[in-house]
């Protein structure tokens, strides 16, 4: 992966893209962040391959559609992915535990339009799921870390940074589970502030909506 001549397309949001960032953040790769916004999308839609985004496109002008085909590829091109066929897995683990909570919010809480309904489904998702989600990850991290502030191994890999931008997400769209987590993963968050890579793009990234 020649990292001077990455492209990444996506929408100018953090959402389905950001992990894809972070891990090219973190390895320190540079590459282009073409955004857009959705007037500009019916331009950019023909020319991705499944008409969908987010995409990554070599040097060679090969598509890679699909945002965690696109974070698993990058992160092992980066070192960032495991250090064997086992730690991949675990690190996959991760990843697929955090995934099963977001997608439950994203299809449950937040596109609920009758606000009586939401508030029950909201009650629900942090009494019951994000209760739940929290005890399966630090149950995921005990198995397999090796250092406190990583979920596998002894040190950062993709699925860490998946759970700190799932965990943002999260707080920025439901404030209220910040109490679930509670200092749990404070090391996780605490090693990635301190990373400069990570730090610098986190600093000067676009601030958006989501």
């Amino acid at each position: 992966m020649s990292s001077g001549d990455l492209k990444f397309y996506y929408f100018d949001l953090q959402a389905r893209g950001e992990l894809t960032r972070l891990i090219l953040a973190a390895a320190g790769r540079s590459y282009e962040d073409i955004r857009f916004g959705f007037d500009k999308w019916p331009e950019y839609k023909p020319k991705m391959i499944l008409g969908q985004a987010p995409v990554l496109e070599l040097a060679d002008g090969t598509q890679l559609p699909q945002s965690l085909t696109i974070a698993r590829y990058v992160a092992r091109e980066a070192g960032l992915a495991g250090s064997d066929n086992l730690e991949s897995a675990k690190i996959d683990a991760v990843v697929d535990t955090q995934k099963d909570v977001n997608e439950t919010y994203f299809s449950k809480v937040f596109p609920e339009k009758d606000e009586t309904k939401k508030a029950e489904e909201l009650k629900k998702f942090l009494d019951e799921t994000v209760t739940k989600h929290v005890e399966n990850l630090g149950k995921l991290k005990k198995a397999y870390s090796k250092d406190e502030k990583y979920f596998v191994g002894d040190k950062l890999s993709w699925a860490d940074l998946f759970v700190f931008q799932s965990i943002q997400a999260l707080l920025q769209a439901v404030p209220e589970v910040k109490g679930k987590f509670g200092e749990q993963f404070k090391p996780l968050m605490d090693a990635i502030y301190g990373n400069e890579n990570i730090k610098k793009y986190l600093d000067a990234r676009p601030q958006t909506a989501f």
